[in-house]
């Protein structure tokens, strides 16, 4: 009878947990994702500036993750492709371009900030901002102010 109520217990106890493990890991991952971007989005403005050249960051879906990768104006790779982990299916706008001056001043996507929003499996979002003088940020909403 005592086993029966500790087993009951431990049951109990999961049935509650897993629900919020689950949506913790869903929060550390698309937060891992946020970061990966803007130090990938940095790295790819510390090259354009050291190579004296304009360097292209390409965001996309591949199959249902985001994929970063970046490239000179000569084709050489800057940043190899890298997906993000599995919990990461969106990406806004779909496929999104930033590219860095020789200076590190953001090259196209308007005269504002442009605005990358990933999003994950459970709905939530958070978005990369990259100014046009070439900072990047993100912050835990769908839209940084």
């Amino acid at each position: 009878m005592e086993v029966m109520i500790v087993v009951a217990i431990i049951g109990l106890a999961s049935a509650l947990a897993v629900p919020n493990y689950i949506d913790w890991n869903a929060r550390s991952q698309l937060r891992q994702a946020a970061t990966e971007i803007q130090n990938q989005l940095s790295v790819a403005r510390i090259s354009a500036m050291s190579r004296n050249s304009v360097v292209t960051v390409n965001l996309s879906l591949v199959g249902s993750k985001v994929q970063i990768a970046a490239a000179d104006s000569s084709g050489s790779t800057v940043v190899p492709a890298t997906q993000m982990m599995s919990a990461v299916t969106g990406l806004s706008p779909a496929p999104t371009a930033v590219s860095f001056s020789p200076l590190g001043i953001r090259s196209g996507g308007g005269a504002g900030n442009q605005q990358i929003s990933i999003s994950n499996n459970r709905g939530l979002s958070y978005s990369v901002r990259v100014t046009p003088r070439g900072k990047v940020s993100w912050c835990p909403t769908a839209m940084c102010p």
